[in-house]
């Protein structure tokens, strides 16, 4: 073999080194996992914002944020926090406060019994410097609360309330709103420790269900009960003791 034909050899193998390493090459990139990928990337983002950077990907693996029972009580608050009014009763001296009530529909409040003497007749109900007079109508001494007629509809903010379908279970928690001599309302909290049933001879067939909670203290005896989910539960009663919603929303109903 002489020295160029030796030379083609040479050629003649490269050429074909280079044409099987190509080839290889190519199938090795049309095998490989990252088109794949690329494609996956791509539709995710495309389905959450067409045509935004990768940098979005973040959105599909939210997850729900956790709030803690502080700031759930926090929420409940705000959002009832329109229904709680505060009662006072016209004297000589002046306005005495008689406790807390809430509004359970446009033209009436629910109050304890205990806040209203038998003396009180007219009632000044005032939220956020608002005020307007009420008159007692109804006193329930089997179920130990009361219930105030509007002069009025029309001044006071009023919101829906949601009653709870179900009995509150032993530890979960309530929380109470209250009128002091402050023009906000307070909050209390307490664990519900158990529900009471006794009969009530308000109507022939309706069990009214007593609520203990820790909750109703001081001037929250008279004022709403909800739980963490902002449904109403009862209407605190006495000291430690709630009425709760289902027996309360019976005796509205048959205020005409």
């Amino acid at each position: 073999m002489n020295k160029t034909q030796f030379l083609l050899v040479i050629l003649l193998v490269m050429l074909v080194t280079s044409i099987t390493t190509a080839t290889v090459t190519v199938t090795l990139m049309d095998q490989s996992p990252k088109a794949s990928m690329v494609n996956t990337i791509n539709r995710v983002v495309e389905r959450v914002v067409p045509g935004a950077t990768t940098t979005i990907v973040k959105i599909i693996k939210e997850e729900p944020t956790v709030i803690n029972e502080g700031e759930q009580i926090v929420r409940v608050a705000e959002a009832v926090s329109q229904v709680v009014v505060k009662l006072d009763r016209k004297t000589e001296e002046g306005n005495k406060l008689l406790g807390t009530g809430f509004i359970v529909r446009p033209d009436l409040v629910a109050t304890a019994l205990s806040n209203l003497p038998e003396e009180a007749k007219e009632i000044i109900i005032s939220q956020n410097n608002l005020s307007l007079s009420g008159e007692v109508i109804k006193r329930d001494q089997d179920n130990s609360i009361a219930f105030i007629k509007l002069s009025a509809t029309n001044t006071l903010p009023v919101i829906n309330l949601i009653y709870s379908q179900n009995l509150p279970t032993n530890g979960q928690t309530g929380i109470a709103l209250a009128f002091s001599d402050s023009n906000s309302p307070e909050v209390m909290t307490g664990i519900v420790f158990g529900v009471v049933n006794t009969k009530s001879t308000t109507t022939a067939t309706a069990t009214s269900d007593i609520i203990r909670i820790g909750a109703v203290v001081g001037d929250a005896i008279g004022g709403p009960v909800f739980n963490t989910k902002g449904e109403l539960i009862g209407i605190g009663i006495s000291r430690g003791y709630a009425l709760a919603a289902s027996a309360l929303r019976l005796l509205i109903d048959q205020i005409k």
